[in-house]
């Protein structure tokens, strides 16, 4: 899901519309692809900007988040 950040002016693909409440959100430009021994390359797609902590270590559970109070 692609939601609008009020900071950056960007549309950044998310997992979930409260994403921006949420410590773990980190928007970034999309890097490429990692291939070890071989570094970035682009995708064969746009993804443009995207949270950075969802495409390194993977989303956290956004329910437990939202239980325990994880936002900013």
């Amino acid at each position: 899901m692609k939601i609008k950040d009020k900071e950056f002016k960007k549309l950044v693909e998310v997992y979930d519309e409260d994403c921006p409440k949420l410590k773990c959100y980190w928007p970034r430009p999309d890097p490429g692809v990692y291939t070890q021994g071989v570094g970035y390359r682009q995708r064969s797609y746009k993804v443009g900007w995207l949270c950075g902590t969802r495409e390194v270590r993977g989303c956290p559970d956004i329910k437990e988040l939202k239980k325990k109070g994880g936002n900013k």
